[in-house]
């Protein structure tokens, strides 16, 4: 959101359309924002219309990376009513810090998943090449954490429980 420096003093702020132009945000999200209250209480024109004034393009922004990052809208609801009152400093480095620690977990997750998509690739390459294949990522494949998402093939085995012996149909 490098369009902050646009603003001054004497600049009431921007309508919807002009946010949602100048970030990509559509409008109905930035609509769904506030209604939801994650932009706290937007100043409105007489007419009613939303302006979204320096400040709120700031809240604006710190929101969109909260809910790309994946942090609930409850958490995001919580966070700005905390910011918005300009109480509870603790709580609000309370949730960033929970947040911070989830998004570092996917960002792991994703890192280890990338470089077994990287090795799939350069294997296929090397086969295609007639060349042997790299060496598989350290720790792979490994049970745990790293298997333990499921998915609609997951769903979809639930419609053939095991036999006595273990094995699906």
């Amino acid at each position: 959101m490098g369009h902050m420096s646009q603003f001054s003093s004497t600049t009431p702020g921007l309508s919807i359309g002009e946010v949602a132009a100048r970030t990509g945000i559509p409008i109905e999200t930035l609509r769904f924002y506030d209604r939801s209250g994650l932009l706290g209480e937007l100043p409105r024109t007489g007419g009613g219309h939303r302006v979204f004034d320096e400040t709120s393009l700031g809240l604006l922004d710190v929101v969109v990376r909260l809910r790309r990052t994946g942090m609930p809208v409850e958490d995001v609801r919580a966070f700005v009513e905390r910011v918005r009152a300009d109480r509870d400093r603790a709580g609000r480095i309370e949730l960033l810090r929970r947040h911070q620690a989830r998004v570092r977990a996917q960002l792991e997750q994703l890192t280890a998943d990338l470089a077994v998509i990287d090795w799939k690739i350069a294997a296929y390459t090397a086969n295609e090449a007639g060349r042997p294949a790299p060496m598989p990522p350290p720790r792979w494949p490994g049970p745990g954490p790293d298997l333990s998402w499921t998915d609609d093939f997951a769903l979809a085995d639930e419609h053939h429980p095991p036999t006595e012996e273990g094995s699906r149909p």
